[in-house]
């Protein structure tokens, strides 16, 4: 039993070896949900397991998200939006039911 390697094996595991340590470390950056380098969690205030088909439709229809992409637009800046103490807040748009501060759907209406 011979247990050289060819070269051409040496050059394929070599550059395996690289691709597969940036995959891993990549997939350890999303698990965490890291974008900016802080530790902390996004707030999740509403269930979607626990929703009403009528809930989930909504939010999907206004294509609502956990965190709007434009931060002079979040629910805490809406008209139809009431804070509450356990950092998420109520939303008119959705009968009062939890939304994310920092989210988003396109029924936001800038709070005079």
């Amino acid at each position: 039993m011979d247990k050289t390697m060819s070269r051409r094996a040496v050059l394929l595991r070599g550059l395996q070896l690289p691709v597969a340590g940036g995959l891993l470390l990549s997939l350890v950056g999303c698990e965490s949900g890291d974008t900016n380098g802080s530790a902390a969690p996004t707030l999740v205030c509403a269930n979607p397991d626990e929703m009403t088909s009528a809930q989930a439709s909504v939010r999907k229809t206004l294509r609502y998200t956990e965190v709007s992409a434009d931060t002079a637009k979040t629910c805490a800046g809406c008209a139809f939006f009431t804070a509450a103490t356990d950092g998420c807040g109520s939303c008119g748009i959705f009968d009062g039911n939890a939304v994310n501060p920092e989210g988003h759907c396109d029924s936001w209406s800038a709070d005079s």
